[in-house]
């Protein structure tokens, strides 16, 4: 039996580890938290530090491939043991997706779309740049930033030095373009060693503080704007020879941006990448219900050197993902979620609980699927469900 090795055992993790299962293989889990979701639910678990070199190799040593789960992981000791040949995405791809500024340069230098940007090495620097970078810009830490963490938005000089005290003086950061937002939009990608490469329908993802909210397939866009944001992430998958997954998320607006920014045009649209993740993506959990193979199917198959394709929806309608957050748990005061209301929702056809022990605000515990005949349908259904769940 051959085993694989997934770095992370979040709900990413897990959900992948079954998909390595379902294709007979053993799921390996490295995680350093013992209490994390897949920690409880598969027979073969690491709990050791990212740092722990010994221990990582060790782990390398037992498995055929490896994987990730999340970005967020110290490269250090992955670069000691040179990983080059198990690694799937490589470390330099890993490396590119953890830090914004190599991100953004990435995509300069390999001509794909990106909003204007520019690069301060500690806080006096920032406060040089920004008058003639001009307002309003997002400013963002290059390392560790998610759902929303590690940036701030600033409308005008006067924002300025309030949200620059706050940051470290020696820090390094990301001035960002301000982009006046249509949508958003993600785009799955999976490339294999032999060449082969699948690419999923087009996701139109909706944000409610930073956090994702819904998602929903197909997309409410021209049939060309899907065409041309597939064609892309296959382009920024093929630029980092992208073995494994990459998710590459979008910002689409109706008017141009500054001189200095480089976009495609399609039709009234301006289309720019907002960053990657070489990995399975929040956005891609309704693939389990939308797709003839999901986004984790499509990666453990990779893993496992089986075939791999593009899927196809499966039949027609829309489905909308809707993510449950901790605020859900705390709002009914339970451990385990209430579900009886579903009898009441029949447009609800998944929901997945991760096994997340302690619930807390805006942390991801969850996720739900509706299928409808029409996006209006399917996004009410969605927000129904959730407020429901909530009173």
């Amino acid at each position: 039996m051959k085993r694989i090795g997934v770095l992370g055992g979040g709900q990413l993790g897990t959900m992948l580890a079954g998909a390595i299962h379902d294709l007979g293989a053993e799921a390996c889990i490295y995680e350093p938290e013992p209490a994390a979701p897949a920690c409880a639910r598969f027979r073969e678990v690491v709990n050791a530090a990212w740092t722990d070199a010994e221990a990582l190799g060790r782990f390398f040593a037992s498995c055929e491939a490896v994987t990730y789960e999340m970005e967020h992981i110290d490269t250090r000791a992955l670069k000691a043991l040179d990983t080059t040949a198990k690694l799937f995405p490589n470390v330099h791809v890993l490396e590119t997706a953890q830090d914004r500024a190599l991100e953004k340069t990435f995509l300069q230098q390999a001509g794909l779309p990106h909003v204007a940007f520019a690069v301060a090495r500690g806080r006096d620097e920032l406060l040089q740049l920004a008058p003639s970078f001009g307002f309003p810009f997002i400013v963002k830490t290059i390392r560790g930033g998610y759902d929303g963490k590690g940036q701030a938005f600033v409308a005008t000089a006067a924002d300025l030095e309030p949200i620059v005290s706050k940051l470290a003086p020696d820090g390094v950061y990301l001035l960002e373009e301000a982009i006046d937002l249509a949508l958003e939009a993600s785009v799955i990608v999976g490339r294999s060693p032999r060449g082969e490469e699948a690419v999923f329908p087009v996701f139109e993802n909706v944000h409610s503080e930073h956090i994702l909210d819904l998602t929903v397939v197909p997309a409410r866009i021209p049939p060309e704007l899907s065409e041309k944001l597939q064609a892309i992430a296959i382009d920024a998958a093929r630029a980092l020879d992208v073995h494994g997954l990459l998710t590459t998320e979008f910002f689409v607006s109706r008017k141009p941006g500054r001189p200095t920014s480089r976009s495609v045009a399609v039709g009234d649209y301006h289309v720019y990448v907002n960053e990657f993740a070489p990995r399975p993506h929040n956005s891609g959990h309704v693939t389990r219900n939308a797709c003839t193979a999901s986004q984790y199917d499509v990666l453990a198959r990779i893993l496992l050197d089986v075939p791999v394709s593009s899927p196809a929806l499966v039949g027609p309608g829309v489905f909308c993902m809707g993510n449950l957050l901790g605020d859900v748990w705390l709002a009914q005061g339970r451990r385990d979620l209430d579900l009886s209301s579903l009898r009441q929702f029949p447009e609800v056809i998944d929901v997945v609980l991760y096994g997340k022990r302690d619930a807390q605000p805006r942390r991801k515990m969850g996720h739900f699927v509706t299928h409808a005949p029409d996006a209006d349908r399917a996004i009410q259904a969605a927000k129904a469900f959730r407020k429901n769940l909530l009173t």
